[in-house]
């Protein structure tokens, strides 16, 4: 999408989620319908067998790049899936909460 205008000039950065995957392994059927249905690709299968083999169970491996848009939970047909809110680490007085974040004004 392109922007253009005075909204072009404003540097843009990602939001952290407001929730994130939570998945029940032990009822995952690996179907795989979560791993298609995520935009930033960061769900896939994991085989719980030796070597590989085995049945596959749903895992996040990259929870950080998760943008919590839910189209996982929604796309699982069992219900496996459910979006647990994020808490918000607490900053240390005068300290942002980010590295790229102002400071908290006092």
């Amino acid at each position: 999408m392109w922007v253009r205008g005075p909204v072009a000039r404003l540097k843009l950065r990602a939001m952290p989620a407001v929730a994130l995957p939570r998945i029940d392994e032990p009822r995952c059927t690996g179907c795989g319908r979560c791993v298609a249905a995520c935009p930033p690709q960061v769900i896939w299968l994991q085989a719980t067998g030796p070597r590989g083999w085995g049945p596959k169970r749903a895992e996040v491996h990259d929870m950080p790049g998760c943008t919590g848009c839910a189209r996982c939970a929604l796309a699982c047909p069992f219900g496996v899936i459910r979006m647990e809110k994020v808490v918000a680490p607490e900053a240390l007085p005068g300290e942002p909460l980010a590295p790229n974040d102002p400071p908290p004004v006092k």
